[in-house]
């Protein structure tokens, strides 16, 4: 054991740059953990992000944070609405103040611990030709909506409201071109 610790102290020599348990160690004590943040932000430490170190505030992530914070169980409405309401509202236009981003998620705190679940976001779900084309006469239906529509009418009478709203032969012909929901 004590070549291989001899061998390793020869290898710093001639390699300075190469890192050593200890610096890999300092740095992962410096790496912020969730939990102090979650409770920073539970119990309103407005001062918290402030108080970090330059190397914990790269660490930190406020979006993921936001979405931390609006999932909790104990008060649910409440955080999902104030963060909503706070926060989400214009997040990135605020992005290059990560303190003033920290401050309002402190404000959404309870003064008490809560629990949360991690809710992961959503994926977009990219429409097909009909449903852009039906988007661009209805834009508020809802999605579930739009797939009733689809399911309870068929291409013929997709063409006819096509055709009736002055879409050209062309146009139709592309709406229904191999991704069609409609039925047939």
């Amino acid at each position: 054991m004590n070549n291989v610790s001899d061998w390793l102290d020869g290898f710093y020599k001639l390699n300075p740059d190469a890192v050593q348990e200890e610096e890999v160690k300092d740095k992962k004590e410096n790496i912020l953990p969730l939990a102090l943040e979650l409770a920073a932000m539970d119990f309103r430490d407005k001062n918290f992000y402030s108080n970090l170190n330059d190397d914990q505030k790269k660490a930190i992530s406020l979006w993921v944070l936001m979405r931390w914070m609006s999932s909790s169980r104990g008060d649910a409405e409440q955080h999902l609405i104030l963060v909503n309401d706070v926060v989400n509202t214009d997040f990135s236009s605020i992005s290059k103040h990560p303190e003033l981003q920290w401050k309002l998620l402190a404000l959404c705190g309870t003064s008490k611990k809560q629990y949360r679940d991690w809710i992961p976001p959503g994926k977009k779900l990219k429409k097909n030709r009909l449903e852009e084309a039906l988007l661009q006469f209805f834009p508020l239906m809802k999605d579930s909506d739009l797939e009733m529509l689809q399911q309870i009418n068929t291409k013929d009478d997709f063409e006819e409201f096509f055709k009736a709203n002055a879409f050209d032969d062309k146009t139709i012909k592309e709406i229904f071109k191999s991704d069609t929901k409609g039925k047939k």
